[in-house]
């Protein structure tokens, strides 16, 4: 069994990470409970067909819920809109918030260095990364135990394309909080930048270790195995991002490879034709486009 979830905003874009949604038997009692990833994406498993309810109760939004049946299917795929209550917007979850409850490290945070990580989320949420990053880095100089700040950094970092720092700052969350998910997962990511897959293999495992459900997570997995030339490996890691990650282009062409290796042909030219789709002019189109034209001539009778 498995509900997809989705979480929107109101203006109809993609809902933040952090986002804390339930999931109800219909007869009554919570049967399980996951928080939104990047892209306002979660999803739950239940161990048996039947109908559910699924909520969200977040703080500042009105309550929104949904009847789900799982009864005729196994499978199902819902969108919540978040509805903002009258007053000031909530700003307790955004796309750059990585844990859904402080670590017990996190607790003894003085409050300038919370302040200057505050100043680093919204401005990493506004695309300005050099600010968030000098915010985050006076956080850590408040208070240089401060895993979320380190994490943080290190994924700024990791959008700049400067694996060093990024490498640093996340080795560093990982150190003052070993069961950080997004740490180990953002370090896996860095890793495969630089080409140091072994590495990448035992962070990216540790971090879905402690979050199973992180699509990101698992399309990672399968570029270190890929790389790796163990592409049996790397073939449900690419499934389940392909999977949990709908709108992401990128995954497609990975499982498109990986399906060549299979020897399944038309599965590979369908996933080719999904990245095309979603990214047309993207950064591996145009090779995209070649394939697919090289495999549907190889298929066609003289």
């Amino acid at each position: 069994m498995e509900i997809g979830i989705q979480v929107r905003n109101a203006d109809g874009t993609a809902g933040p990470r952090g986002i804390h949604v339930r999931l109800e038997a219909a007869e009554g009692g919570s049967a399980d409970d996951c928080v939104t990833e990047q892209g306002g994406k979660c999803q739950f498993h239940p161990n048996s067909t039947g109908m559910y309810v699924v909520r969200i109760s977040q703080l500042g939004y009105k309550e929104v819920s949904l009847v789900v049946n799982l009864v005729d299917s196994s499978k199902q795929y819902v969108t919540l809109d978040l509805r903002p209550l009258p007053g000031p917007t909530p700003t307790d979850s955004t796309d750059f918030t990585f844990e859904d409850t402080v670590s017990a490290a996190d607790l003894s945070v003085p409050e300038h260095a919370r302040r200057e990580f505050e100043k680093g989320e919204s401005a990493l949420r506004e695309n300005k990364l050099d600010a968030g990053i000098s915010h985050l880095r006076k956080a850590i100089r408040f208070h240089e135990s401060f895993p979320l700040a380190y994490t943080l950094l290190g994924t700024a970092y990791l959008e700049q394309k400067n694996w060093k720092d990024a490498q640093a700052a996340l080795e560093r969350a990982a150190a003052l909080d070993r069961k950080s998910a997004a740490a180990y997962l953002s370090l896996g990511a860095v890793f495969n930048q630089t080409q140091n897959y072994r590495q990448a293999e035992t962070a990216l495992l540790h971090g879905l270790e402690l979050n199973p459900n992180a699509p990101e997570g698992h399309y990672e997995l399968a570029k270190t195995y890929w790389a790796l030339g163990r592409w049996q490996e790397a073939a449900p890691h690419a499934r389940k991002a392909v999977a949990d990650l709908p709108d992401l282009a990128s995954p497609h062409v990975l499982l498109g490879n990986i399906l060549l290796r299979e020897r399944n042909v038309q599965g590979a030219v369908h996933e080719y034709q999904e990245y095309l789709r979603l990214d047309p002019n993207g950064s591996m189109a145009q090779g995209v486009r070649q394939m697919i034209e090289k495999l549907q001539g190889a298929s066609t009778p003289n």
